[in-house]
């Protein structure tokens, strides 16, 4: 029986540490810093999650066998360098791997350099150079910042007024800080988008499934871009032709140059996807879970998550079984009145005790005096099953109207563009 050490304190966590928990191979969780949910079936545990040495100290005092990275941030750290130098399991890519979500230029560099299909791109230091970029690949063009921006460091600019206030916002009002000093001007696809997550063992992987996110705050896909407000898996679009292509195309090569240039990728690789005249090209790379993807993929996963995770940390995936149900999942984001703006915190949440039947995710919640309340901008993640996507997506609504606090909000049409999809097909 293994001890597991997961990073983290939002929904995501929260999935790894249900699943994991579940696990006949585990017999203790913690969680740093955790939340109100994990608190029931983890040890929650203060910890500076970027700072290996503490982390690395906590490990060894508790016996981890296997330490799991939730967020990106510790990835792009170094966290995986430095426990590896301890002789420390961990999932998740070195630093150097981290680079394909932590640097959008590396990872649009080693998709060139390897033969990824991908949206013709430019580098470019300077609003001089993004203009001559963007009269080189035409518009729409979509401008990156380079560094990580906690998923809000894209514009897509349809029109020069759109370009010029991207440039403003870069370069001028520098609002992604260090991570905008550089960016990455591409060739705006137009297609259908879904998102593909692999475990990766350094040389082979195993597609866990598909899913599609929402980003925006509002029906619709109106408003602000958030962290994200809901997701289902599978997507409609991820036949299993779909899957092999991308699998033969998009992952392998990518593994393969990775462990060209010394340095083999482990852990999730979370490939964004746009399908543009039945083929896949790469929108971007993720290094870690999706956060609330993994809240659809990983209840669909009725394998060991612990042995999936330990031996491609090991590098020797094809040790692991892998069953995948053939349900559908759908998870609906309830938030904080405000969010992805400024939010209030401190509101107790109520009905989560009549659900002990039904999968509903922490994410920003901690207890407080036996209550559990509010203190983040997405606040729980349920989650609805079904036989198929509609069946599904009423089975999740079913679980919100049954939580309820002070200025809930969620949006409506989770799920809707796969069943507008399916109906088109």
């Amino acid at each position: 029986m293994k001890n597991i050490l997961i990073l983290g304190s939002g929904g995501r966590e929260h999935a790894f540490a249900v699943s994991l928990a579940n696990d006949k191979n585990v017999s203790k969780i913690y969680c740093a810093p955790g939340n109100g949910g994990t608190a029931s079936i983890c040890e929650n545990v203060n910890l500076d999650i970027l700072n290996a040495i503490e982390l690395l100290k906590f490990v060894n005092e508790k016996n981890i066998d296997l330490t799991v990275v939730g967020p990106e941030a510790p990835l792009a750290n170094g966290i995986v360098d430095e426990f590896q130098k301890a002789g420390q399991l961990i999932v998740g890519p070195d630093k150097y791997g981290a680079q394909l979500e932590s640097s959008k230029i590396f990872a649009r560099d080693i998709m060139a350099k390897y033969n990824v299909p991908s949206p013709k791109y430019v580098a470019c230091s300077s609003r001089d150079e993004a203009e001559i970029a963007k009269n080189d690949i035409g518009l729409p063009v979509v401008v990156k910042a380079d560094g990580l921006a906690a998923g809000k460091g894209v514009i897509i600019c349809d029109t020069e007024m759109d370009f010029k206030s991207a440039m403003i916002t870069m370069f001028d009002e520098k609002s992604f800080g260090d991570a905008g000093e550089k960016v990455s001007l591409e060739q705006c696809l137009i297609g259908e988008e879904l998102s593909v997550f692999a475990v990766c063992d350094g040389t082979d992987y195993v597609i866990l499934n598909s899913a599609q996110d929402h980003k925006r705050a509002y029906d619709g896909d109106q408003g602000p871009n958030t962290g994200g407000m809901g997701a289902y898996s599978p997507t409609p679009l991820s036949t299993p032709e779909m899957l092999e292509k991308v699998g033969e195309t998009i992952i392998k090569p990518t593994l393969d140059g990775m462990k060209n240039e010394g340095y083999p990728f482990k852990g999730f690789l979370y490939v964004g996807i746009m399908i543009v005249d039945a083929e896949p090209f790469v929108i971007e790379f993720n290094v870690r879970m999706g956060d609330p993807e993994a809240q659809v993929i990983l209840p669909l996963l009725e394998s060991s998550l612990f042995d999936l995770l330990y031996y491609s940390s090991m590098g020797d995936i094809s040790k692991a079984e892998i069953k995948i149900s053939n349900r559908t999942a759908v998870t609906v984001v309830l938030s904080a009145e405000g969010y992805p703006g400024g939010y209030p915190k401190g509101m107790e949440i109520h009905g989560l005790d009549n659900l002990q039947n039904d999968l509903v995710y922490h994410a920003g919640t901690k207890l407080s005096n036996e209550k559990i309340i509010t203190c983040g901008g997405r606040v729980i993640n349920v989650v609805g099953f079904g036989e198929n996507l509609q069946k599904a997506i009423d089975d999740a609504y079913r679980i919100v109207d049954s939580i309820d606090f002070s200025g809930k909000s969620y949006r409506k049409d989770i799920g809707q563009r796969g069943l507008k999809y399916i109906s088109e097909k």
